[in-house]
């Protein structure tokens, strides 16, 4: 599913018209943004919370020519869904 479906769907469930919906889902986008670069946990209830992790650095190999190569240490996202998430996905 692509955001024009999110959008779609949104607009279908809410009746709110596309424009409003997409309106809606970019703002959803830039305060999560917003709240990820903050270092901030985002939760949201049914389906799970984002946070910002540290990655240490490491060794990788260059895929073409064997070469061991330095990582940096950097951030990742990660992302727990919720208990209830997890069921339906199950089923």
């Amino acid at each position: 599913m692509k955001k024009p479906d999110i959008i779609k769907q949104v607009s279908d469930i809410s009746g709110l018209t596309q424009g409003d919906s997409n309106k809606v889902i970019k703002a959803l986008i830039k305060a999560i943004q917003a709240s990820l670069q903050n270092n901030e946990i985002i939760s949201l209830s049914g389906l799970g919370s984002f946070r910002v992790k540290p990655r240490k650095a490491r060794q990788g190999r260059n895929p073409k020519t064997g070469e061991i190569v330095p990582i940096n240490a950097g951030k990742k996202v990660s992302f727990k869904p919720t208990t209830t998430l997890r069921k339906i996905i199950q089923q």
